[in-house]
């Protein structure tokens, strides 16, 4: 069984990410670290967390091999990982190909797959124009408060 020693300043800091991050990832490894301080196995931990014990040893391992100063970097999800905006390289296109095809995001998908070879659906278009502030409109459907 190995068990993670934290000093109170560590769990003070693993318990306010654990709470408070915005980031799960960072916030599944701070909880899992607080549950192997509190004396949890491996195994319990990779249960618990639904993930292979192997993970959770590899997270053991980094963090007591990483300086004391560094340690909470540790946590983060390295640069890099995570899903790739698809629409990046043609940003400056979809203003032209919303406004020739009246908004109607059904014939924009269609625009984009043909001319640029991206096929993405209707959800990850709009969240693309709404962080680009170029989709306003609201769902219908929802009645307004």
């Amino acid at each position: 069984m190995r068990i993670v020693t934290l000093s109170s300043a560590e769990r003070e800091h693993l318990e306010y990410l654990q709470k408070h991050s915005t980031n799960s990832v960072e916030r599944n490894r701070s909880l899992c670290l607080l549950l192997s301080s509190q004396g949890n196995s491996m195994q319990q931990l990779a249960k618990l967390m639904n993930i292979h014990w192997v993970s959770v040893k590899r997270l053991l391992d980094v963090w007591e091999s990483v300086d004391s100063q560094k340690r909470f970097s540790v946590l983060r999800p390295a640069k890099g990982q995570g899903a790739k905006v698809k629409l990046k390289s043609i940003a400056t296109q979809i203003p032209k190909i919303l406004d020739k095809n009246n908004r109607n995001l059904h014939f924009v998908l269609e625009d984009i797959e043909k001319q640029y070879g991206i096929k993405v659906c209707k959800l990850t278009l709009q969240n693309f124009l709404k962080d680009a502030g170029l989709y306003l409109e609201t769902n219908p459907k929802i009645p307004k408060a």
